[in-house]
């Protein structure tokens, strides 16, 4: 992830909602012994809260003066058969105002095969409907825990939506990141897919290799998390786009550890 992703790592959960009675991800040493498969349809008409978090509060994105980003329960639904992210922004002179979602799971989960559906961040209200990604919007499906201690995402910035970009840290400081094409990203469904073992990263995207990583891999299990946020920035994400409502779509999560 980009560095203006990590200014707010150490806040990034802060403010649990209702939902969301425990740890904040960023502190959460263990949560017992791994699974060795995990799957959500989000086909339930709500989140299952045996297996997730909501977040709120501040967002990644957050700049005093620039962007008031923070994470809202409202904004996450299973009314259209499946998970629904929902980000909203305002401009108000030289601010921003961008209201996003996030959910986390409660378990965690090591080397394995970790695999999304997803449509990116687009305008359009229902899953399959016609609309495009706006500047100011980032979308991300990944693990995460302990500010980066593991950290391995997929992720898209909404003024270059056709371009997937692939990062794992094992601290702040030390990462690998490569950037794939994915044309039509934010407009129909795609699998991405990543296979993390103890000496590389292997990332696919509809089943395709797109790129391997070697370099400063993880070891520690970490929580899964499916977010989208806004920014307000003429570098990373965007800068905001004013009365913007855009939406996430994900019909499908699973894992698979390596036995």
């Amino acid at each position: 992830m980009n560095i203006s992703r990590r200014v707010l790592a150490v806040g990034l959960f802060i403010g649990a909602a209702a939902l969301a009675q425990s740890s904040p991800a960023h502190h959460l040493k263990s949560a017992g012994s791994a699974p060795s498969t995990f799957q959500d349809t989000f086909s339930g008409g709500a989140l299952d809260q045996t297996k997730w978090f909501i977040d709120t509060g501040q967002a990644p994105g957050n700049i005093a003066g620039v962007n008031h980003g923070t994470f809202s329960a409202e904004h996450v639904d299973l009314s259209t058969g499946m998970l629904r992210l929902k980000l909203t922004q305002s401009v108000s002179g030289a601010l921003a105002t961008s209201s996003g979602a996030e959910i986390r799971s409660k378990q965690l989960f090591g080397y394995g095969t970790y695999v999304w559906v997803a449509r990116a961040a687009s305008t359009s209200d229902t899953p399959r409907g016609s609309g495009s990604a706006v500047s100011g919007t980032v979308f991300d499906v990944f693990s995460f825990i302990n500010d980066s201690e593991t950290e391995i995402d997929f992720e898209y910035q909404g003024q270059s939506p056709a371009t997937l970009e692939m990062t794992n840290y094992s601290t702040v400081s030390h990462s690998q990141s490569t950037s794939s094409p994915v044309p039509g990203a934010d407009s129909s469904f795609h699998e991405y897919k990543f296979v993390w073992s103890e000496k590389q990263i292997e990332f696919y995207v509809d089943g395709a290799l797109v790129s391997t990583h070697t370099e400063h891999i993880p070891s520690g299990p970490a929580a899964v998390l499916i977010n989208l946020w806004g920014t307000n920035s003429t570098s990373f994400g965007g800068l905001a786009t004013p009365g913007a409502t855009s939406y996430l779509y994900v019909s499908s999560f699973s894992y698979n550890a390596d036995h």
